[in-house]
């Protein structure tokens, strides 16, 4: 019978041999660390410069932006002395084109009204509560804004108008919204040039009511035709077409009782 006499413990003292090699592998990992951290810093401050000079470009570019879109004093003054001596104009545009000018100048606007004047059934014109809201009365009732295909429309404008939607540009041409800008400033243009073809020493009443159309077109370079006058040529279609404007429901009260007015269709 084999007897197995008590454990003895182990020599567990380290390896002097492993120490060099241990400290050179920490040092190592050090200067990796060290060398990583500095890379990253460097990253760090090259990205925020780049994006530093990304935002003083854009700066510089909408600065410039809205310094074209800016209209200077003289240019303005002379427009609307201009604008005032007409008696009115038909102005043929889009009705999100009108939208945007009638908001601009008078407050509130939709884009399916055909008058300023009041509609208790806010279709065709502002509730009194819309109405209230008007910054400045466009003076539209029913005739005066004809639809049409398309979304076209006629709107015969005053000069009183015509001097309203010009200063209302001016002002809008100044947002720092670059889009609010561009529209206002591209269509101050468009109404400007109408004033400067007018001469205030011609004789009166000669061009009273003229259409003028924003509605700009592609080049003739762009535009493909059929060749000849010939049957294979289309027929100009007519510039307009008139869209009647939905009539109000009529309303009467039930002869037997009272309560809520009925409806009573039209005939």
């Amino acid at each position: 019978m084999n007897v197995v006499g008590p454990l003895q413990p182990q020599d567990v003292r380290p390896n002097p041999s492993r120490r060099p090699m241990f400290k050179s592998l920490f040092r190592t990992f050090v200067e990796q660390y060290t060398k990583n951290q500095q890379l990253k810093r460097e990253l760090r401050a090259q990205r925020g410069e780049q994006e530093r000079r990304w935002r003083e470009e854009d700066r510089a570019v909408l600065r410039a932006a809205l310094a074209a879109n800016q209209v200077t004093l003289d240019q303005h003054n002379g427009t609307l002395r201009c604008a005032a001596g007409v008696s009115y104009l038909t102005l043929r545009c889009h009705e999100d084109t009108w939208t945007f000018l009638a908001r601009t100048a008078f407050g509130v606007w939709e884009p399916g009204w055909t008058q300023s004047t009041r509609d208790p059934y806010d279709r065709v014109g502002p509730t009194a509560t819309r109405v209230a809201h008007f910054t400045a009365n466009p003076n539209l009732p029913p005739g005066r804004i004809t639809k049409a295909d398309g979304g076209m429309q006629d709107v015969q404008l005053s000069g009183h108008n015509l001097v309203h939607l010009l200063d209302a540009l001016r002002e809008a041409a100044a947002s720092e919204l670059a889009a609010t800008g561009a529209r206002a400033r591209t269509l101050y243009d468009r109404l400007a040039s109408f004033t400067a073809k007018l001469d205030a020493t011609a004789p009166t009443g000669r061009t009273t009511g003229i259409l003028w159309r924003i509605d700009d077109s592609l080049h003739s370079r762009y535009v493909s035709r059929p060749p000849g006058n010939g049957p294979g040529r289309t027929a100009a279609a007519p510039l307009l077409h008139k869209v009647a404007s939905p009539t109000p429901t009529a309303r009467r009260r039930h002869p037997d009782r009272n309560g809520s007015p009925t409806p009573v269709a039209q005939k």
